[in-house]
């Protein structure tokens, strides 16, 4: 275990997930893309965390897109009602 705390074998992962998804974000070249990549990120990471035992974790990832959506729709309604 390294200085911190994670397994050489959890650092490569993660090294490898870096090299997976750093090029994709790299290429974007528009917010909608990013916006899409980064979705496609989270949506992986939560099917991993499902595989890994936390059958929650698509759950959780749409009550945050979810709660995100409705702070962007309320914000809008208020400016279309000022």
């Amino acid at each position: 275990m390294s200085g911190n705390g994670m397994s050489p074998e959890g650092l490569k992962r993660l090294r490898n997930l870096a090299d997976f998804w750093g090029p994709r974000l790299e290429a974007v070249d528009n917010d909608a893309d990013l916006a899409k990549v980064c979705f496609d990120r989270a949506k992986s990471a939560a099917k991993r965390a499902q595989r890994g035992g936390n059958p929650r974790a698509m759950h959780e990832l749409a009550e945050l897109l979810a709660h995100w959506a409705h702070d962007q729709e309320r914000a809008d309604a208020k400016r279309h009602t000022a």
